[in-house]
């Protein structure tokens, strides 16, 4: 009988060094997931310092070249007197006119009118806010659109 006890003991044991030792093996791969990622968040700290020093730098250069366009400008002028304020000329833009044609065209080719189109698109939501935005009342949007006052009420709420 003791025999049969120990034999269990000793099985248990085994048993049980061997969930110990599954347990630490878990234990080390999550301690090494653990120190890449420490890894992995170093690195992108130091790619993100080093993106934010380039980018100051050059914004240093930038703003050492505005300052030195604006010298010569003054230089150039004559001066003004402190309580004016120096208003730059406005950058113009050279918008593409293609995409306009184009836009032009399809409206053209198209049937409908654009108005129409907004029409069909809108959903009642839309409509109700619309027509609210325009002053009328909740009974004449709710007769308008065939809905409830309780429903048109809701929505203007919920905008």
């Amino acid at each position: 009988m003791t025999i049969v006890f120990l034999i269990i003991v000793f099985m248990l044991q085994i048993i049980g060094f061997y969930f110990l030792a599954l347990l630490y093996t878990k234990v080390s791969k999550f301690d090494d997931l653990e120190k890449k990622q420490r890894k992995l968040m170093e690195q992108m700290d130091d790619s993100i310092a080093a993106y934010l020093s380039e980018m100051q730098d050059e914004n240093n250069r930038l703003i050492q070249q505005l300052s030195a366009v604006e010298l010569t400008k003054e230089s150039e002028e004559k001066p003004t007197p402190p309580s004016v304020v120096k208003t730059s000329e406005p950058i113009r833009v050279k918008i593409p006119s293609t995409p306009m044609n184009l836009a032009i065209k399809s409206y053209g080719k198209n049937s409908t009118s654009p108005s129409k189109i907004e029409e069909v698109e809108m959903d009642d939501r839309t409509k109700v806010l619309r027509l609210h935005d325009e002053g009328q009342t909740i009974e004449e949007i709710a007769k308008a659109l065939g809905k409830g006052k309780t429903e048109v009420e809701l929505i203007l709420k919920f905008k």
